[in-house]
């Protein structure tokens, strides 16, 4: 809309990009073809600051960069300069999230449309009844209509398989509290998905993934490989689990490097899940439940 590409390929790249932005449109959100042509769109912003890419242009990925978030201050001081006892929840790189008086909608939209004619950027907008914030990437946010989206630390719904699945139940009992008003330690101790409890870990080849196993004394007993990519819940009769690391370039005389993996507590390695008992440590998740609960803000409508 701006006119903005890459210097050596010339103003045809933003007719071709607008061309896949349009035809993203006429695609379902989530499915299939809409999230290629998306994944096409970003991957090529991405790209422009590779030096390996047919799109690297630096200037171009910061010229896109600090235009969006001036833009976005803008916006931010149009509407606090105009609408008053407005409140500012959370803003990032693409959006804002504001409390106001229902009183001042039609003030905030005609705001937003004077914004998008000086822009030429769109704005989508969605309204919500509650939100649990503990940071702008990490969020619950509950629509009008009961609808929740989840964010950072509080997703577990639609994660794909090259994300993080580690201990779901935490976010699931969090929000069990946060947004409905359930007691979260009785729906840890009462959930019965173990793959819910079950965390993940990964070392690089260079390194190696090793579990200690300790005596009612204190002494090691034993030490066990574990591979490379390691599932494992907590467990008060499993072991210490410890990330070994070769030595730092020039400092080989001071040998591997250790670094404990969620040291407090004992685990047990679980590859295989028939290998799951049900001796799980529930102290590990209701310490982790808290502390997403402590750190949320909530926001809700009056």
């Amino acid at each position: 809309k701006n006119k903005i590409y890459p210097e050596h390929l010339g103003e045809l790249f933003c007719e071709v990009y607008e061309h896949l932005y349009i035809e993203r449109g006429t695609f379902p959100k989530k499915s299939p073809m809409n999230e290629a042509i998306k994944l096409s769109l970003n991957g090529t912003y991405g790209n422009s600051n590779s030096e390996y890419s047919v799109f690297y242009d630096p200037k171009f990925t910061m010229t896109i960069t600090i235009n969006g978030q001036l833009s976005l201050c803008m916006l931010v001081e149009m509407l606090r300069k105009n609408i008053r006892d407005i409140k500012m929840i959370q803003a990032n790189t693409d959006g804002i999230t504001v409390m106001y008086n229902k009183k001042d909608r039609d003030v905030l939209f005609d705001l937003v449309k004077e914004w998008e004619s000086i822009t030429k950027l769109e704005m989508e907008h969605v309204d919500y009844s509650k939100m649990i914030v503990r940071d702008v990437n990490n969020y619950i946010a509950v629509d009008m209509n009961g609808g929740v989206k989840r964010k950072g630390a509080y997703e577990y719904d639609g994660l794909g398989w090259h994300q993080n699945h580690s201990a779901l139940v935490i976010k699931k009992s969090a929000e069990h509290f946060l947004v409905y008003g359930g007691d979260y330690k009785e729906y840890i101790l009462n959930h019965k998905d173990a793959y819910d409890f079950m965390l993940r870990t990964k070392v690089d080849r260079s390194s190696r993934l090793e579990l200690e196993r300790y005596c009612v004394f204190g002494q090691l007993e034993s030490v066990e490989q574990l591979q490379n990519i390691c599932r494992y819940y907590p467990s008060k009769d499993g072991g210490k689990l410890v990330k070994v690391m070769p030595p730092l370039k020039g400092k080989e005389e001071n040998g591997e490097r250790r670094l404990s993996i969620d040291k407090e507590w004992n685990v047990q390695p679980c590859n295989n899940m028939d290998d799951f008992k049900w001796d799980i440590d529930y102290d590990y998740y209701i310490t982790e439940t808290e502390k997403l609960i402590s750190f949320a803000e909530i926001e809700e409508k009056e």
